[in-house]
């Protein structure tokens, strides 16, 4: 029997949103054919859907005692198991219960805002205890060692990857019929439209189009996402910047690559990203980025050969970024990289492997 491993996610197959993508891949390159891994969501359906050797996906669990009662049940019958891994700190009480209960490593993931405030008391006790935490920046990082006293080997820098789909690529014709635009040139941001995430930096952005729209008057802003601040966005970009912004609604993952090649610039302003995957995405098809002053952007975008950071309260910063990364052109898909997809997978196993040959810190409590 190899290596087994419980994973309490928020959510994984079947789901969408950046912390489901970066479960997906990080599971997709530990399943080496002789590890098990039993993911345990509390939202996602991967019903009818072929996932790697080795993986399997229970229901999802909505409601937290329902979901912690059903972990216990299916830890109980997966035994053993040798990790524990939590996919967001918030699961950190039931991980290290279980972790403890079955004598297993236990294994923290930090992603971006859930670390980005002290948070003393239970929560960093349980962080401190943990054998291996990744975060997904070096930002993170920094930010979980002010005020968590844990040994600073213990935790690493395991950041999000980029699709191989992803790749510079004629622009589609097709599609800029379909959408009737113009000459250009072309915006995109691409996110969920959700209330709890305005820092993305939608409205800033809204608000310098009709100065830069005064020198390109064809050129339009692209917003691909839904989510429950769709309306508010909707009538912010009318008062904003009437006839410049076009609502696409939700996006297939297999429609974002001619997404991104149809496009002139990445712009997405956003101040709390824990990494921002969709950086990679859009410089991985040569395009342009603007990213925002705070959190995790500076990793994904490490130079001028991707774009530049800004801070989107200085609006006369922003427009002339934009102005700037147009007249740039291209972005060169070399500097992401290190971002890969074979490059995480030798990280991720890496890691893991560091971690296997630790001896455990848990004793059974059975």
């Amino acid at each position: 029997m190899g290596p087994r491993i419980l994973a309490l996610v928020s959510d994984c197959y079947g789901a969408r949103g950046g912390i489901a993508r970066y479960n997906q891949d990080l599971f997709d390159a530990l399943a080496d054919g002789s590890t098990e891994i039993l993911i345990l969501p509390r939202h996602g359906d991967a019903s009818g859907m072929v996932l790697p050797a080795g993986v399997r996906q229970n229901r999802s669990i909505f409601g937290r005692l329902g979901f912690s009662l059903a972990a216990i049940v299916a830890a109980w019958r997966f035994r053993p198991i040798d990790t524990v891994f939590c996919g967001h700190v918030f699961m950190a009480p039931l991980g290290f219960l279980l972790a403890r209960l079955f004598g297993a490593r236990y294994w923290v993931q930090a992603h971006g805002t859930d670390v980005w405030q002290d948070r003393r008391g239970l929560v960093r006790w349980l962080i401190r205890h943990a054998d291996l935490v990744t975060t997904v920046s070096r930002e993170t990082r920094r930010i979980l060692l002010a005020w968590v006293d844990l040994s600073p080997e213990r935790v690493r820098v395991l950041p999000d990857t980029v699709q191989d789909v992803f790749t510079p690529g004629p622009a589609p014709v097709a599609l800029r019929d379909r959408l009737k635009l113009g000459a250009g040139p072309i915006l995109l941001t691409v996110g969920r439209l959700a209330s709890n995430e305005r820092y993305k930096g939608h409205e800033p952005v809204f608000s310098v189009l009709p100065g830069l729209r005064r020198k390109h008057p064809d050129l339009v802003h692209l917003v691909a996402g839904d989510g429950d601040d769709r309306l508010r966005l909707e009538a912010a970009a009318a008062e904003l910047a009437p006839g410049a912004v076009r609502f696409l609604g939700f996006v297939p993952d297999a429609d974002l690559p001619d997404l991104y090649r149809l496009a002139d610039l990445y712009v997405m302003p956003s101040t709390e990203e824990g990494f921002g995957i969709v950086y990679l995405e859009a410089a991985a098809c040569g395009l342009r980025v603007i990213g925002g002053k705070g959190g995790g952007t500076a990793d994904a975008i490490p130079d001028e050969r991707v774009g530049v950071i800004v801070d989107p309260a200085d609006r006369a910063a922003l427009a002339s970024a934009i102005e700037q990364q147009l007249a740039r052109g291209k972005a060169d898909p070399a500097a992401v990289e290190p971002y890969r997809r074979s490059h995480f997978v030798s990280a991720a196993r890496a890691l893991y492997a560091r971690l296997a040959a630790q001896s455990r810190r848990m004793s059974s409590g059975l």
